[in-house]
């Protein structure tokens, strides 16, 4: 066994302990079981991430955390040590069982990891809860009033509000925001979430803005949940999923709320709470993947826009895509390099064809043609065209069109480079 440093340790210690606290300052009040259970998340996301040998050190700093916890709020002592073996065993083999089928793999980013996680905690929730129970049953404290059920909900929620927590924030460096508007955007979606949150489960509050309590409304926290997901990724994603558990278990466990009935929280009222942050949770997840992929493919994008970007920059030439149907012109490449021109000065093919020397205009246009029509021998050409500077330069032209699914032209791209210096005169 080795130990974390210190500045780990504690930040474990705070954050294990403040969820912890949480949880049982929301409580139902008949059953005094739990909502959700977010510490043993952050137990979990820790395991997933330290090195096997630091474990037993987070278990025993959890373990004496989560057992001083249960005799604060009065639980006997045979039971809150059973609460807190149970609760390590089922954080242990869900982390044991990810690191033996993920090796490596930190990030729930991907859908095929995403699905891994999210049946292990279940599996294991179930199996942590039924043991539980009847390990209560064996210590003489007959049934367990809240239900195996409400128990295996709360450890399985409170898995996927903790941990993705966790890997999110523990990801090696601060990620750049890649847009200054976006993270403002951010900011003012996760207050509309705490917003809609404290309307949606603070009746009082409810009444006094609206005049009237309405159950629709705890679905406004999701609207404001996926659109902080999309501007701030999984951090800022994790980050409000807390902020909305927090809020609504709080507000539950006081009796408030669409899902306390008659002033307390029992039997399927209390599954509807939990089920809902269930759903909140997996619907962030959810979108964390989708954004993660979208990510992805736009770093793909710019990564091969730079190279070729490089590469026409390191050639002296310049790529053009035409649209036949407008003779609209992009264009990509060291223009005013090669050209003294931007591309908005070439917006169309008309300010490009004014520009080729009128010797030369009448076979370039009709070798244009054959291209938008279809032709593929029109491949290469050469012409005289005016620069920015009034000088006359050797363009060499290759292009073909780009044929669409409905044998039409969709495109007619190429490449444009500098046959010859400037300032040659005119033939």
């Amino acid at each position: 066994m080795s130990f974390p440093s210190l500045s780990r340790a504690w930040l474990f210690a705070l954050a294990f302990g403040a969820l912890m606290l949480l949880s049982f300052g929301a409580r139902d009040p008949v059953t005094h079981s739990t909502l959700i259970w977010p510490a043993g998340g952050i137990l979990l996301g820790t395991l997933m991430l330290a090195p096997r040998r630091q474990w037993l050190a987070f278990c025993v700093l959890a373990g004496w955390l989560h057992f001083g916890g249960g005799l604060f709020i009065d639980r006997p002592v045979a039971v809150s040590a059973l609460y807190v073996l149970f609760n390590l065993i089922t954080m242990v083999g869900i982390a044991a069982v990810w690191r033996w089928r993920n090796p490596g793999r930190t990030a729930l980013t991907e859908p095929a990891a995403l699905c891994w996680f999210v049946v292990l905690v279940l599996a294991g929730s179930v199996l942590g809860a039924l043991a539980g129970a009847e390990g209560i049953r064996a210590l003489g404290y007959g049934p367990v009033s809240a239900g195996v059920d409400v128990l295996s909900v709360s450890t399985a929620v409170g898995a996927l509000v903790g941990a993705p927590l966790v890997l999110a924030w523990a990801d090696h460096g601060l990620r750049r925001a890649s847009v200054r508007g976006q993270s403002l955007a951010g900011l003012a979606w996760f207050v509309l979430l705490v917003i809609s949150a404290v309307l949606a489960f603070d009746s009082d509050t409810m009444q006094a803005l609206l005049g009237a309590g309405t159950f629709e409304l705890s679905y406004l926290p999701l609207v404001f949940l996926v659109l902080v997901a999309l501007s701030w990724q999984q951090r800022g994603m994790t980050t409000a999923l807390l902020a909305l558990s927090a809020i609504a278990c709080f507000n539950t466990g006081q009796g408030d709320g669409p899902f306390a009935h008659a002033g307390h929280v029992l039997g399927d009222p209390l599954l509807e709470v939990q089920m809902y942050l269930g759903i909140a949770a997996l619907l962030g997840l959810l979108m964390s993947v989708i954004n993660a992929a979208r990510e992805a493919a736009l770093a793909d994008a710019l990564a091969w826009k730079v190279r070729a970007d490089g590469m026409l920059l390191g050639t002296q030439q310049l790529m053009y895509e035409v649209d036949p149907a407008t003779g609209v012109i992009v264009w990509a490449g060291p223009m005013p390099a090669l050209m003294g021109l931007s591309a908005a000065q070439l917006p169309h093919l008309d300010d490009f064809f004014a520009r080729i020397h009128p010797q030369d205009r009448h076979r370039v246009t009709d070798y244009a043609a054959l291209r938008q029509a279809g032709g593929i021998s029109a491949f290469t050409q050469t012409f005289r065209f005016k620069a920015g500077d009034g000088s006359w330069v050797t363009l060499e032209d290759t292009g073909a069109p780009v044929i669409d699914f409905d044998d039409s032209v969709y495109r007619v791209s190429g490449l444009l480079r500098l046959a010859a210096t400037a300032n040659q005169g005119v033939y």
